[in-house]
């Protein structure tokens, strides 16, 4: 036997483990999600998620924070993903739309991922949505996130994700002015009656701007409701004689 013969093959033996082991569970999901360990670029933890769930989306204080609408630095990374059924109807769109010869989905080629309380070491808070926005994509990243005028909306909708009301207020009054028809456009998409008087009332009242869509907003206030402009504290007798509306911040 040729001297080193063993080491030889001890060697090839070791090359073909890691080469099977190029590809292994990723920990930071529960199951069904796999790392390539020969990448050449780990990815940030938005990246790995919006990879991992391909309808999942960076939202509310982590989505102001990227577009430096807020000073504030959230230490968990804020996602969307839609409700189970919704996701389900996106992914057999996406697989008759990849995948035009196939007749029939009898089993998912894709799985809904499920995801632990940190990737890549950044905690994460996961939000079930029954009407997910689409989202847009970040340049040279796979990032997706709601585009500007959907976050602003995101924010008189569920304004305690996007650190209260009286920051929501702070960031309108800052910022509002300058992406008006972002903000129209995505609140007109919006389901909620309410979100639109609060929005109303915010940029006509509080900002004095004019629009179209917010005189049509007007029309959703309801006289002798208990409406809130921040929906998570007490009503006051204080209101807009024109949006009917409590202003409780």
């Amino acid at each position: 036997m040729p001297q080193g013969w063993d080491q030889t093959r001890a060697n090839n033996a070791i090359k073909r483990m890691e080469e099977r082991r190029a590809l292994i569970p990723d920990s930071d999901f529960r199951s069904g999600v796999w790392r390539v360990t020969q990448a050449t670029r780990a990815g940030s933890a938005e990246e790995v998620a919006c990879i991992a769930d391909p309808f999942a989306y960076v939202s509310h204080l982590s989505a102001m924070q990227r577009y430096s609408l807020t000073e504030r630095s959230p230490k968990a990374l804020h996602l969307t993903t839609p409700r189970r059924d919704l996701w389900n109807k996106l992914r057999n769109d996406r697989v008759r739309n990849d995948l035009p010869d196939i007749d029939t989905i009898d089993k998912p080629l894709l799985h809904r991922p499920g995801f632990r309380d940190s990737i890549r070491r950044r905690p994460v808070v996961v939000h079930i949505s029954s009407h997910p926005w689409t989202p847009a994509q970040l340049s040279g990243e796979e990032t997706r996130i709601t585009s500007v005028g959907q976050t602003f909306a995101d924010m008189i909708t569920e304004p305690g994700l996007c650190g209260g009301m009286r920051h929501v207020l702070d960031v309108w009054e800052r910022d509002a002015d300058q992406w008006l028809p972002e903000i129209v456009g995505a609140v007109d998409q919006l389901n909620s009656k309410i979100a639109k008087v609060r929005a109303g009332y915010i940029l006509s009242e509080m900002l004095g701007l004019n629009d179209p869509a917010i005189e049509r907003w007007e029309a959703f206030a309801q006289r002798g409701g208990s409406r809130k402009l921040d929906p998570e504290a007490e009503y006051f007798l204080e209101f807009s004689e024109r949006w009917m509306i409590s202003l409780n911040v």
